[in-house]
């Protein structure tokens, strides 16, 4: 989930510049219905199926999570029947924040330097909501009151924005050098989330617990621009049909691969045989690819676009139109 965040604000950078630049509300709105149409519709269908299975269609934690409210500033929900709801609702509560929060920022802040506002803007986020983390987190039940809490999470998703401004003023020929530092980084961080979540649980080294956040938002951004260093090698004509159509699928895949396998879990010999895991991997690409095609694709396809749209960003994968359908 930590790769995931950075990469969902890296990707959406574009688009959140966009709204930034121009300066108005009808960009920021366009936006927000371009990103409600391409999660909400799927997440419902994802949610009613996993409510029917769990038979909590209905209750009050079916509408806690309907109204991606479950775990906005606390756990709320009684049952947890759909555990990969809380990084969703920090994902819409981010861009229903973020975008209206930079474009009030650049507002109020006149004569400074574009790219420097926004990275200031981004900056202010993190810090004020790492303060709250600081001050107000419950340390004692970190994973469930902190780390999958949107008021104390949203600015996991801002690293990856901070990181797409970085990538804007540096230089491509660069990326091998960077792809080595990243991965250095990345390996450090490994080693401190291995050893912040042993502690975490072990102990009560509370500085331990508020470190997690920052070595986390370390081993995304090192994650991704390490990957981004190899990209040349993801370039033929094969590489990149797979890739887009992995990206195509991915969100389908994260919504119904737990009712898959709590469908399979019903109907399989309990012997946890290797097939089963294959057979697993396979229905949910099946369905995924299914569910994309046949109803994720047509929604995509009557979503608004930017007026005047102008491509910007450094590499394909920046285009602010395509951005949130390679997720």
């Amino acid at each position: 989930m930590e790769v995931f965040f950075v990469l969902s604000g890296f990707v959406l950078g574009p688009q959140i510049v966009l709204c930034a630049e121009r300066r108005d509300w009808l960009t920021v709105r366009t936006f927000l219905v371009r990103r409600w149409m391409r999660t909400i519709p799927s997440y419902l269908v994802a949610l009613l199926a996993i409510s029917v299975i769990f038979g909590e269609l209905g209750s009050g934690d079916f509408f806690r999570y309907a109204a991606y409210v479950q775990n906005l500033s606390s756990q709320y929900n009684v049952r947890d029947y759909f555990p990969v709801a809380w990084s969703l609702s920090v994902e819409e509560w981010y861009y229903v924040a973020f975008p209206p929060f930079l474009l009030l920022y650049v507002k109020l802040t006149k004569g400074t330097g574009e790219w420097f506002q926004y990275a200031c803007a981004t900056v202010l986020l993190i810090t004020c909501i790492s303060l709250l983390r600081f001050v107000y987190a419950d340390t004692a039940d970190w994973g469930a009151q902190v780390r999958r809490v949107v008021v104390f999470r949203i600015d996991s998703i801002a690293y990856g924005f901070l990181l797409y401004l970085v990538l804007q003023r540096v230089r491509f020929e660069w990326s091998l050098r960077l792809g080595s530092l990243a991965f250095l980084i990345l390996a450090a961080a490994t080693v401190v989330l291995i050893k912040v979540n042993d502690e975490m649980l072990t102990n009560d080294a509370v500085w331990l617990r508020h470190i997690h956040p920052f070595a986390s938002a370390a081993f995304g951004v090192s994650t991704l621009v390490f990957f981004l260093s190899l990209n040349s090698l993801f370039q033929g004509p094969g590489r990149r049909a797979v890739c887009s159509y992995l990206g195509r699928i991915s969100y389908p895949m994260y919504l119904f691969h737990l009712a898959v396998l709590y469908g399979l879990v019903r109907v399989l010999p309990q012997d946890n045989a290797a097939w089963h895991f294959l057979l697993y991997v396979a229905m949910v690409m099946l369905v995924s690819t299914a569910f994309y095609h046949g109803f994720e694709k047509p929604i995509l396809a009557m979503r608004p676009r930017y007026p005047h749209l102008a491509a910007t960003g450094v590499a394909p994968i920046h285009d602010p139109e395509r951005a949130p359908e390679l997720r």
